[in-house]
């Protein structure tokens, strides 16, 4: 008999008793899941339970006699949460035992405590025999013992607690065999710049810098939820959560948004892997993340063309460079370099084939790679550049070359600063106001040229990568830049 008849018989006499129950009560109040994405249509069907009564019904249950703690089982969450439950029974997670079981460690203790729900503690997982409904890694390994709340589903107290910190992924998706969360923490998206947790705690600036330096802002909206400026204020630095697994990551589902996921896994990416998009000067078009896979969605362009003298574009448009396009003001739509998609877009992965270089764990020999440092691994260019080595060779001759051109524009830049002294600003003449360049008045007297060869300069140079994200494209902008440069006239009057 298979472990999913095994539960029909008890599951079918609950579903039952919940018809009753909602009938003598005309109804429960509705109650979400973690993320509001899946409606549930069978809501609080247990509601009247009640602890002996699931002691009795547990004991009727061929493999849960032992299920009578505080762990109540994945199923039980699934009268009330079905859609979300479906969807997660598709997901390795809830077959994590049966993989144990494959390679014959399903007694090892070791193993055993993430691949079960509660395993070790009261009420937790013990074995198939007695505890089969805590096999897999099911809603309770995350969100905590449930009992206490099917029992009293109206205690809004009782309601197991919802989190998208990297902690809850963190406690099994650690050590060699699973290193994800201990490279997240030494990568950039584990922190929120001390100015912003300033800003967030003071209530400013949630609804535009938290979409995508708060996991806390970027969820919020994903759930639909409106997100004020003072969405995050009052919050301590603990309190905030920067980009955390569960931003990329549906905790819920499987997706099919991965490109080439090895082992038969998911990833359970919220948005495609892959992407590819016509290039575009609209500066609408530059901040759509619809255009975009999974990182564009926060390393995109923001509100910012060559016109604008208050601040340098926003350092957040590898994607857009990676495309080759640049976002233009409407009052001058044309273009000030030529739209060149990367020679790297059919790479496997696109970004994530040089930035989430994956390696599983070798016995004896090497701990697995997880990529979530997000630095660049150049074994993953080697099924275009033959070699690791031979990558890192060209990336450095890239950068050499790179380098060189920028500050040829930067020295071009500064070489009419001087001859063109602007409000005594002398060698910042040439830069935005936030910058230390120039006030408004000043700004005004920049010609065009100076413009569009210091926007093009930011827009290559603070957006990162050393050219490598689109080379033909970055070494046209930084070309363009410096005849710009080189051809601007004096101030203007």
């Amino acid at each position: 008999m298979s472990r999913s008849s095994v539960h029909l018989k008890p599951f079918a006499v609950l579903c039952t008793c919940a018809a009753f129950s909602l009938v003598m009560m005309g109804g429960c109040p509705f109650f979400d899941d973690l993320f509001n994405s899946n409606s549930n249509t069978n809501a609080n069907a247990n509601a009247n339970d009640n602890a002996d009564d699931n002691a009795n019904d547990n004991e009727k249950v061929t493999g849960n006699t032992g299920l009578t703690g505080s762990y109540v089982g994945s199923e039980r969450c699934s009268l009330c949460h079905n859609n979300t439950h479906a969807k997660w029974a598709e997901t390795l997670h809830s077959k994590a035992l049966e993989s144990l079981e494959e390679i014959g460690q399903d007694k090892n203790p070791n193993c055993i405590t993430c691949h079960t729900v509660g395993y070790g503690q009261s009420g937790g997982f013990v074995d198939r025999e007695t505890t089969n409904a805590l096999a897999g890694v099911g809603c309770e390994a995350c969100h905590g013992p449930g009992k206490d709340h099917v029992n009293n589903i109206e205690d809004e107290s009782l309601r197991p607690p919802k989190s998208i910190a990297a902690s809850v992924c963190g406690a099994c998706h650690t050590g060699e065999h699973q290193p994800n969360y201990d490279d997240w923490l030494t990568s950039r998206h584990a922190e929120i710049q001390p100015s912003l947790v300033e800003e967030f705690a003071e209530g400013t600036n949630a609804s535009s810098c938290g979409v995508c330096h708060s996991g806390d802002v970027f969820v919020a909206k994903l759930n639909g939820e409106t997100v004020g400026a003072d969405y995050l204020e009052g919050k301590t630095e603990e309190e905030l959560n920067p980009i955390t697994c569960a931003v990329c990551h549906d905790p819920h589902q499987k997706t099919e948004n991965a490109a080439a996921p090895e082992d038969g896994r998911d990833y359970q990416l919220r948005f495609a892997q892959i992407k590819y998009t016509t290039p575009s000067t609209s500066l609408a078009d530059a901040q759509d993340g619809t255009r975009f896979n999974l990182c564009g969605q926060c390393h995109h362009a923001r509100n910012r063309v060559w016109t604008d003298s208050s601040r340098e574009p926003h350092p957040s448009d590898q994607v857009n460079v990676f495309f080759g396009e640049i976002p233009l003001p409407d009052s001058d739509p044309t273009p000030i370099v030529a739209s060149r998609a990367s020679v790297h877009l059919n790479t496997a992965e696109q970004c994530s084939t040089c930035h989430v270089v994956r390696k599983p764990f070798e016995q004896d020999i090497a701990p697995a790679v997880s990529g979530h440092t997000f630095e660049v691994n150049f074994d993953g260019c080697v099924d275009c550049h033959g070699t690791a080595e031979i990558a890192e060779a060209k990336f450095n001759a890239l950068k050499v070359e790179f380098d060189f051109r920028a500050e040829l524009v930067l020295e071009a830049l500064d070489e009419w600063a001087t001859n063109n002294d602007i409000d005594g600003k002398g060698t910042n003449s040439w830069e935005f106001t936030s910058e230390g360049g120039p006030a408004s008045s000043g700004q005004a007297k920049i010609p065009n040229e100076i413009k569009k060869a210091r926007y093009l300069y930011y827009y290559v140079v603070q957006g990162g990568g050393n050219g490598v994200h689109n080379p033909d494209f970055v070494r046209e902008a930084l070309v363009r830049a410096l005849e710009y440069a080189e051809t601007a006239p004096a101030r203007l009057p």
